[in-house]
């Protein structure tokens, strides 16, 4: 009745584990299923941004193929339609924008999840452990007990227990990973996804720039000449400086590739090193397992021999002491009374008292067959127990491989998660310079345009004011060569008249003259020779009538020379205004010069600047990592003066003061 009982009580205990192991799998179940539905809601989230993406994405193409088609249009709808896409362009980007920020909360949503659950299963690792721990202390007390004649039925069950109890973890186990590899892969479906929208955006960005620009073209057309080839070799300068800006950035995203796929490699090679550590641990566990069923197996045999001999010895040492009685109650009452009878005790047969004696020797050898006997299985009980000791010793050194494995394990799970941590946190502060670079370059462009359009107003406004002072030059010059043309004509006409009033008067003088003389003559009845003297008389008249043509001459040269003196006097002014015209332009030209060296300077400054804050984010990560180094071994150790370096480090990482430091060694004290 007692084992039905006990039959009973067993099967229902066993219908119980087995219900609660049921209830446990579909609360897992139940868990698991509600993760799916929020991871598909995320996705359903993801799929409905990825598609309002595309579509803003799509419809540019549309429009810029309308805008192809339509381009003989009027001025006035030209001007309608670009508002209207610059309207549609600024929609598009806030509709990306949000997309982009539902996705990034999308993101940060599934890694809180990741991390709540490598949390738990952290926790679910140390209660494993702790289990194995209290299972291992709970054999080592059984076989303490098994010494002193414990039955291997309790053994057994707590050996049953424990492989169940095993199986269960190992399937906890195997499903968290199948949770974690499911992780992963949405992870980097996101991340893909995110990508091809950075590299869709940043294709579609110059698209949409360019009829920006053509615009811009159109309406800031001006006439091309000297200065708009200096501009040029500066914009051309410029954007050599910005393709070397972007082949640095693409150098840096090849590097961060690289980076990212090196710590992918190590972690993937740490992550098959902690599978076959851990299959390497279930291998030694399944090992342990089985011999510690066979020492189970072992010690319940020796307890059912241990139970048998002593079953045995108790059995010989009662027929011992009832032979020792009944040959002494023989040996006194039996001498007088002479019985033919035998005796029976215990199956073997005494006979007559008469023939006790020759009996004696017998029992001696009986005695002795017994003493053998018992040594003999004395000397088993001791080989037995030192086969025992050296299987428990086995046992320990078995248990300790392990904890030293299970240590192992916990460290390169420990140095996968810091790996782990460590790429995250490179993939951010990538990210995080990649988008602190990319506004850098929006405002290094802005700014350059900015720059450009002064420097091109600057020139345009400087080329209008010198054609125009250079014009006003031209015509005042002209005007002046006019005049002194017309000046100049005006006296030529004069001498020309002067002189021939002078010749006609000459030639009247010399007429009356020789009328005169020739009537003086007629009068006077002069020779032949006489006349012809007083012929030659007017020739000596001449000179004087030279002299007077002469000095009126020299008036007119004086006049004409004054006039020259001040047309020289006026080319002069002009040389010299025209020398400051020049000079200014030189000195604007410096001034050109000096501001594309300030800006040269200013983006060498910059540059500088970028790189100090890049190496400053990277001093900043390995100063949190040695942070949370040494804050997760403060937590983790219990000595006291390594506690008290850890806390000098912590203090001279994040500078604290004289006060704070007494104030923590206060409260340490």
């Amino acid at each position: 009745m007692e084992s039905n009982n006990l039959g009973g009580c067993n099967k229902s205990t066993e219908y119980e584990s087995i219900i609660n192991s049921q209830k446990e799998q579909l609360n897992r179940y139940e868990n698991r299923l509600k993760d799916i539905i929020i991871a598909y809601k995320g996705l359903a989230k993801e799929k409905a941004a990825l598609e309002a993406a595309m579509q803003t994405f799509q419809k540019p193409l549309v429009q810029k193929t309308i805008e192809k088609n339509t381009m003989a249009s009027a001025t006035s709808t030209e001007k309608a339609t670009g508002t209207a896409s610059d309207m549609t362009n600024e929609r598009q980007v806030q509709k990306l924008l949000m997309n982009i920020a539902t996705l990034t909360e999308e993101r940060n949503r599934i890694e809180d999840s990741l991390k709540q659950e490598r949390n738990q299963l952290r926790q679910e690792l140390v209660l494993k452990n702790e289990t194995i721990q209290e299972l291992t202390e709970r054999v080592t007390t059984l076989e303490k007990h098994g010494k002193y004649g414990l039955p291997a039925s309790n053994i057994a069950n707590d050996q049953l227990n424990c492989e169940t109890n095993n199986e269960n973890q190992l399937l906890t186990i195997r499903e968290l990973k199948k949770m974690l590899v499911d992780e992963r892969n949405l992870n980097e479906k996101l991340e893909m996804q995110l990508s091809d929208l950075k590299t869709q955006m940043l294709l579609i960005m110059p698209d949409r720039m360019a009829p920006g620009a053509n615009r811009n073209g159109r309406i800031l057309n001006a006439p091309i000449t000297d200065s708009v080839q200096s501009k040029e070799n500066s914009s051309a300068s410029l954007k050599e400086s910005l393709r070397g800006l972007q082949l640095e950035m693409n150098h840096l995203k090849q590097q961060y590739e690289r980076t990212v796929a090196d710590e992918k490699m190590r972690v993937c090679v740490a992550e098959e090193r902690s599978k076959r550590l851990a299959e390497v641990h279930e291998e030694r566990v399944a090992n342990l397992e089985a011999r510690i069923s066979e020492l189970s197996a072992v010690i319940g045999k020796y307890d059912l021999l241990r139970e048998r001999d002593k079953k045995n010895i108790n059995n010989l040492k009662e027929t011992i002491a009832l032979m020792k009685k009944n040959g002494e109650t023989e040996a006194s009452g039996c001498l007088s009374a002479h019985h033919a009878s035998p005796i029976p005790v215990h199956g073997y047969q005494l006979e007559k008292p008469e023939r006790f004696e020759v009996h004696e020797p017998e029992h001696e050898q009986l005695a002795k067959f017994l003493e053998a006997n018992i040594e003999k299985q004395v000397d088993g009980f001791l080989d037995e127990s030192n086969e025992l000791e050296c299987y428990k010793r086995r046992y320990d050194q078995c248990i300790n491989e392990n904890l030293r494995l299970r240590e192992e394990l916990l460290l390169n799970q420990e140095h996968v998660s810091q790996l782990k941590q460590k790429l995250n946190k490179m993939k951010l502060s990538t990210e995080q310079l990649e988008a602190d670079f990319e506004c850098k370059m929006s405002e290094y462009a802005i700014f350059q345009k900015r720059e450009t359009a002064q420097h091109n107003e600057k020139i345009n406004s400087l080329q209008v004011s010198f054609e125009r002072q250079i014009g006003n030059l031209q015509d005042t010059l002209q005007k002046q060569r006019e005049r002194s043309l017309a000046v100049m004509e005006e006296k030529d006409e004069e001498i020309k008249a002067l002189r021939t009033s002078m010749e006609i008067l000459s030639l009247s003088t010399a007429t009356l003259r020789q009328q005169e003389q020739n009537y003086t003559l007629h009068r006077e009845g002069l020779s032949s020779t006489q006349v012809i003297a007083a012929f030659s008389e007017p020739n000596s008249t001449l000179p004087l009538g030279s002299s007077y043509d002469s000095t009126t001459e020299e008036q007119h040269l004086l006049h004409y020379v004054q006039e020259i003196a001040r047309k020289n006097v006026e080319i002069s002014a002009l040389r010299t205004s025209k020398n400051t015209i020049e000079s200014t332009l030189r000195q604007t030209l410096q001034e050109k010069v000096f501001v594309e060296e300030n800006l040269k300077d200013e983006i060498a400054r910059l540059e500088k600047e970028i790189e100090r804050l890049r190496s400053n984010t990277n001093q900043e990560g390995s100063n949190l990592e040695y942070l949370k180094n040494v804050i997760l071994s403060f937590l983790l150790t219990r000595n006291c003066d390594s506690k008290k370096h850890m806390t000098n480090a912590i203090a001279a990482v994040l500078k604290f003061d004289e006060s704070e430091i007494q104030a923590i060694n206060d409260a340490k004290i």
